[in-house]
């Protein structure tokens, strides 16, 4: 809820307006702009994509920051001049006065259409306070060298991937032939399991969200129903909320660890099928948990 009112609060912002340097600038659109470092160098333009920290408040209540709710700073790609006319998100009026680096508060005062969208537990607000920080200027440049990056990383993620396939084919077929020995263990729970690499990190307990890559397949045909490597890296799994099997294995290590779990069907999805996995079906799992 509190993720759709900061979308409906920044839509009643207004219109763009120029200032001098130094001092609370009042805009044209009603807001106040205060600059508390005025970096040196060009002012951000219409058309640019940029790279911004935001913290949201209602009175003393933080209701929307970039780094709690989406992990780290958001990108963002000011509009034309010809769309940023009438109502223009106050965030956006704001970043027209800003250069790369610079840190800034935004006030908003609240109007009577936007008072209707603040619930009462906030009490009486009279205006929107933002604080906001200028991470970085995205030129064409840099979104080319990022995106070619990370089309190099994909790559090397599914390389990854193929690898990880030859280690669970290889020990499916040494699970069914018992040649694994002393390498397979079994818990009281019926999971077993082969520790490749215990980790050297601190160990993991319910609760943690943890980066996790994985490789799924089927233990009776080796039919792969979901991986990390195709989607392009670790996944942040809460320990605790996945399949009771999952869960135990990725307890069993440290983080940094890695292991092959061999899951019963009553470890995993149970009696009933669930998407590309039978009913009844038992698991074969990679996981390395970073």
């Amino acid at each position: 809820m509190r993720n759709l009112l900061f979308l409906a609060i920044i839509a009643f912002s207004f219109a763009q307006a120029s200032c001098d340097k130094g001092g609370p600038i009042k805009t044209k659109g009603g807001n106040t702009v205060i600059n508390h470092t005025n970096n040196d160098g060009p002012k951000i333009t219409n058309g640019q994509t940029v790279l911004i920290s935001v913290n949201t408040w209602l009175n003393d209540s933080l209701i929307q920051s970039t780094q709690r709710d989406n992990e780290g700073p958001r990108e963002f790609t000011l509009p034309d001049s010809s769309a940023m006319k009438g109502r223009v998100p106050a965030v956006f009026e704001a970043l027209l006065l800003l250069a790369n680096g610079d840190s800034a508060t935004v006030l908003q005062p609240v109007d009577s259409i936007m008072k209707r969208s603040i619930p009462k537990e906030f009490g009486e607000v009279k205006q929107i306070r933002f604080e906001l920080r200028v991470v970085d200027i995205l030129t064409p440049e840099k979104i080319a060298q990022r995106e070619a990056d990370e089309q190099k990383k994909m790559e090397g993620v599914k390389s990854q991937g193929v690898e990880v396939a030859a280690i669970v084919k290889t020990a499916i077929d040494d699970y069914k032939a018992n040649k694994l020995g002393d390498k397979l263990q079994k818990s009281a729970s019926g999971l077993e399991y082969i520790v490749l690499d215990k980790g050297a990190g601190a160990s993991i307990k319910d609760g943690d969200k943890i980066p996790t890559n994985y490789y799924g397949v089927l233990k009776s045909n080796g039919t792969m129903f979901d991986n990390s490597f195709d989607r392009g890296g670790a996944a942040p799994f809460t320990v605790g909320g996945l399949v009771p099997g999952f869960n135990e294995g990725m307890k069993l290590l440290n983080k940094g660890g890695k292991a092959i779990l061999f899951i019963p069907y009553d470890l995993a999805y149970g009696e009933a099928a669930n998407g590309p996995i039978p009913a009844k079906a038992d698991l074969v799992f990679y996981i390395a948990v970073e």
